[in-house]
């Protein structure tokens, strides 16, 4: 059962923050070599070993820069270490003190602040948000019917409000506050997010950051107080998460221990990173070793001990579903002993996870300062789980399909993703080829009749045609999505 793991959660131990494996305990260091030199692709064909592969050549192959982790296990921070460079063109060192954008990461800070103002009988989980905004009032035309603004549905994505992606501003752009944010006016990026997206499914839950700004908003409406100050206040101070903060723009003192964020191609991002207005969406700075230690703290909590930021109810409440799978910005998955928790933020230039076993008492807190960070993560994550015997994150073992020669015949040709970037498709016996202008060829097998997948990098392509031939792809790597017509044939 999902809470069944409340019960048995042991107190958690002091933190250990080794700067390297030379102040490791032996056996330790040895597990950290483990997971450096064990990193794994996350697919690999049938009837083929999976070979391990070290953290340095993937961080390469990736060209992610920097790369820091923190793991958790018997309920304490085993070790925390840090890999690569703030800022590739500086050459500045990683350290287990360097901040990373967290991107939805700020969302189970949020939770974590709405339970201890719950606590203190300023708000209500079930209170309806829009009632209490003073600030800001949902259009006329806005209907209630369809939506759900009570704060546990806003914490856990059900309010049914605009999913759009809540986009980033450069250092020299004007920043939207949330009352701009939310009626989708300028200088705000995005359209208004009281609009509700057309729904598929019987699910209740779409992942929403708008939910998050109306939560924001609420939360400075009936304390009076910016949602920074909050957090400061009731999760930051008490945890002891010196290197966390949510101001904007960051403080000097905590600029210089940032790292910049870089885009797909390896370039840093304009400006080193940029900001976040709605702060409780996507607006959080941490580091790896702080954001453990406050999932360190909330599991005190659950289990009756010291925790310093929830009393041991709240805690409990908060570390469980809310709707459906989803806790306050967290997915919930399994059950008994294998239940966990997991969330991944992503900013530009940033891509960062967490997964939390409680019964187990293990996890870990990875962040990276590269938008292919996630393809790293997922590898550095099978490594992990082989060494600590984790239930979930192994590699994916995949059957190759030999399909006619006609059809592969039919995906060969050009496809144009823009004016001057093309794929090239050819067939080589039971695979295809792709090679993106400028880029070295990539093997692609069939999983069916339409669909590929490659395993260095685990990318997957859709080809389409409407009653006729092939007229054009899609490709995915991980939250990455491309889209290409073809345009002439092999």
């Amino acid at each position: 059962m999902i809470r069944k793991w409340m019960s048995v959660v042991l107190a958690a131990a002091a933190i250990l923050l080794p700067a390297g494996c030379g102040r490791m305990k032996p056996a330790t260091a040895k597990r950290v070599k483990s997971v450096e030199k064990g990193l794994m692709r996350t697919v690999y064909l049938k009837g083929l070993p999976s070979e391990k592969l070290t953290l340095d050549e993937r961080m390469a192959f990736y060209r992610v820069p920097g790369v820091s982790i923190a793991v958790i296990d018997k309920k304490t921070m085993e070790w925390a270490k840090a890999y690569g460079e703030k800022d590739n063109q500086t050459h500045q060192p990683l350290s287990i003190e360097t901040l990373f954008q967290g991107g939805a990461f700020s969302q189970m800070i949020a939770g974590a602040i709405v339970s201890a103002l719950a606590e203190r009988g300023i708000v209500t989980l079930g209170e309806d948000a829009a009632a209490g905004l003073k600030s800001w009032k949902f259009p006329p035309e806005f209907d209630r019917r369809n939506h759900a603004l009570d704060l546990r549905s806003l914490l856990a994505h059900g309010a049914g409000l605009s999913d759009q992606v809540l986009l980033g501003y450069g250092a020299d752009e004007p920043k939207p506050d949330l009352i701009r944010m939310l009626e989708g006016a300028g200088p705000a990026s995005n359209g208004p997010l009281w609009i509700t997206p057309a729904r598929g499914g019987i699910s209740r839950t779409r992942y929403a950051e708008a939910g998050y700004v109306v939560l924001e908003a609420f939360l400075s409406d009936r304390t009076g107080r910016p949602f920074a100050d909050l957090a400061r206040e009731l999760v930051f101070s008490p945890a002891g998460m010196n290197g966390s903060t949510f101001e904007m723009p960051l403080p000097d003192a905590l600029r210089a221990q940032a790292a910049t964020g870089h885009l797909r191609e390896g370039r840093p991002v304009a400006g080193l990173w940029k900001y976040y207005p709605a702060a409780a969406a996507k607006g959080l700075w941490t580091t790896p070793s702080d954001f453990a230690g406050f999932l360190l703290d909330l599991l005190r909590s659950a289990d009756g001990g010291e925790g310093r930021i929830l009393s041991m109810a709240s805690a409990r409440a908060m570390l469980g579903p809310y709707l459906e799978n989803r806790g306050p910005g967290f997915l919930v998955d399994g059950s008994g002993d294998d239940i966990q928790f997991k969330l991944r933020g992503k900013t530009e230039g940033f891509a960062c996870q967490m997964v939390l076993f409680p019964v187990r008492g293990q996890g870990a807190v990875i962040m990276s300062n590269s938008d292919n960070g996630f393809s790293l993560i997922d590898e550095i994550l099978c490594a992990i789980s082989t060494v600590y015997q984790w239930p979930h994150y192994r590699p994916e073992e995949k059957q190759v399909m030999r399909l006619d020669p006609d059809t592969y015949r039919s995906f060969a040709g050009r496809y144009e993703v823009g004016p001057e970037y093309f794929l090239d498709v050819t067939w080589e016996d039971y695979y295809l080829v792709i090679r993106p202008t400028g880029q070295a060829a990539t093997r692609f097998y069939a999983e069916g009749q339409t669909l590929f997948y490659s395993t260095d990098p685990h990318i997957r392509v859709q080809f389409l045609r409407d009653k006729g031939p092939v007229d054009g792809l899609v490709l995915w790597q991980q939250d990455f999505e491309l889209q290409a017509k073809k345009i002439g044939s092999n």
